[in-house]
């Protein structure tokens, strides 16, 4: 039987108080932002690069150094983060 620790996807996805970026071509490299996984755990990450439309993006994960990949159309939302920005490549 797969659980879903506390903290992960599911419940209120709006209880953090951050917005829900609906557009993903307005995300800007560094950015930080809240990643919410369908099957996994939320984490911070950083905007390292996107494509011009929004369709794709990769994320920077904060703490690991994980680069992701997601597609729009992928099991995960993406929130608003801190304004606070950072260089992921160093």
């Amino acid at each position: 039987m797969k659980q879903l620790a506390s903290g992960s996807y599911g419940g209120n996805r709006r209880s953090s108080g951050r917005s829900h970026i609906e557009d993903w071509a307005s995300l800007q490299i560094g950015e930080r932002v809240e990643v919410w996984p369908t099957i996994s755990f939320r984490y911070t990450a950083y905007v390292d690069d996107r494509a011009d439309d929004g369709r794709l993006v990769w994320l920077v994960e904060h703490g690991t150094g994980s680069r992701r990949l997601y597609v729009r159309g992928d099991a995960v939302e993406i929130f608003a983060g801190s304004h606070k920005e950072f260089d992921p490549h160093g």
